[in-house]
């Protein structure tokens, strides 16, 4: 198996004809004379006419890797944006997956959006969406199954759907395919993973399933701060902090939107009363780390780590994420910002190097991330957010499989490649030496 070419491959939005384009100089003569390339991937069956011409600004294209296996010739690769239906077409952030796709079209790869409920599970094949970029549209297409789904299902909600969790368990059960990234994680089955790798374990906070009251009062006997975290949750919801102050009372806060509301109360036992009613179900309790500070306020660390077209974890992108006043968490959607890392760490640490300190949270990252790939093979990206004490110790915060996006342009746009190349890597179409990057637009 083995990549001879690249070219692009346009689609007629109207017409919905498919062309084959070569440049004259690098079109292998074996093609050229062929006239017309007949594909079959599964159900799909389509004739690509072969030009060397350059694809018309009128039509959806995007450049494509040509593979040969035992003679037989196909293009590739496809790779599925999995979502579901609603919203008029799908759910999800419509500027991200164009963003990929757009990613997807410079670098070689044909992309396009699958909602779950346009799978045809007996023909294999789908109705997915290209973008038009031209007329700024989605257009809906008989299309192949691809060689990669990334998983971009948009919240717990759907993935907890039947009709969604069999078709990612069909997903991820068909040979020759690839599914990434599994699904979203669970606070206590992470937390579980990790617990049981003797090199992240120094990383962890004490943490346990909140199944009783005792475990409240031991936890809380145990340390001055902890907190009550939801199993499933996201963006800083529904977590509790609750801190034993010198006088023996208790200040239990959490945020509403961007406000911090906080209760004193005499006793433990009113603590919990007061909490038994909001941590019903699912939370786990955790040692509180007494995070480093900078201006008074808490800070974090959230990296993006990521495969790359060779299968092999890499941190794309980091920085520091900066509670707002007076808040209990750093997420930015609770009153947090994100700043660059070594003003930041150089200010709060002072007595050590903030490159030296960059260097062993990416060393952390990439501990973590191949620990978390044992338990969950598929993983192909995932944020990771780190803690640091005041007396510079390294604490494992969080990690997400579904990470959003990285705002800072180089980041953002390494992220994209990333995405593209790892799932060139998985569907067999890996670069051929020397090819360029650049491509017309």
């Amino acid at each position: 198996m083995s990549i001879i070419a690249t070219g692009w491959v346009s689609i007629h939005p109207l017409h919905r004809t498919w062309h084959l384009h070569f440049s004259a100089k690098k079109a292998p003569h074996t093609l050229l004379a062929k006239k017309k390339l007949h594909l079959r991937i599964g159900g799909w069956k389509k004739t690509l006419l072969i030009t060397c011409k350059h694809p018309s600004p009128h039509t959806i294209n995007s450049k494509v890797r040509i593979r040969s296996q035992q003679k037989h010739l196909t293009i590739g690769p496809f790779i599925g944006i999995l979502t579901v239906a609603g919203g008029g077409l799908f759910r999800g952030v419509q500027s991200n997956f164009i963003d990929i796709i757009e990613t997807g079209r410079k670098l070689g790869a044909l992309v396009y959006v699958v909602p779950v409920e346009n799978i045809d599970w007996n023909s294999r094949t789908v109705r997915g969406y290209l973008f038009d970029k031209k007329r700024k549209k989605w257009i809906k297409e008989k299309l192949p199954f691809p060689h990669v789904f990334y998983n971009r299902i948009p919240n717990r909600a759907y993935e907890g759907k039947a009709h969604v969790k069999a078709a990612l368990n069909q997903l991820s059960a068909t040979p020759g395919l690839t599914l990434y990234n599994p699904h979203f994680f669970n606070k206590q089955q992470l937390y579980a993973a990790l617990q049981n790798n003797p090199e992240t374990l120094p990383y962890l906070p004490r943490t346990l399933p909140l199944s009783s009251k005792d475990v409240f009062y031991n936890m809380i006997s145990s340390y001055s701060l902890v907190y009550l975290k939801p199993a499933n949750g996201m963006s800083g919801q529904g977590i509790y902090r609750v801190q034993r102050q010198s006088g023996g009372n208790y200040l239990v806060q959490h945020q509403e939107r961007k406000k911090t509301v906080g209760k004193m109360f005499k006793t433990k036992e009113e603590a919990w009363f007061y909490l038994a009613p909001h941590v019903k179900k699912h939370y786990l309790i955790q040692k509180g780390i007494d995070l480093a500070t900078f201006d008074n306020k808490l800070f974090d660390i959230r990296l993006l780590v990521q495969k790359d077209g060779k299968g092999e974890w890499g941190v794309t992108g980091i920085g520091v994420r900066l509670a707002g006043s007076g808040k209990i968490t750093t997420h930015v959607p609770r009153g947090g910002s994100v700043q660059p890392p070594v003003p930041i760490l150089s200010a709060a640490f002072p007595d050590y190097s903030a490159e030296k300190l960059l260097s062993n949270i990416r060393l952390m990252a990439l501990c973590i991330a191949r620990s978390l790939e044992k338990e969950w093979p598929t993983l192909g990206e995932i944020s990771i957010d780190i803690g640091i004490d005041k007396t510079a110790r390294l604490w494992f915060i969080e990690a997400n499989a579904k990470p959003g996006k990285f705002d800072e342009p180089h980041i953002r746009k390494l992220s994209l490649r990333r995405i593209v190349e790892y799932a060139q890597y998985q569907a067999n179409f890996a670069a051929i030496s020397g090819e360029k990057r650049h491509v017309h637009s």
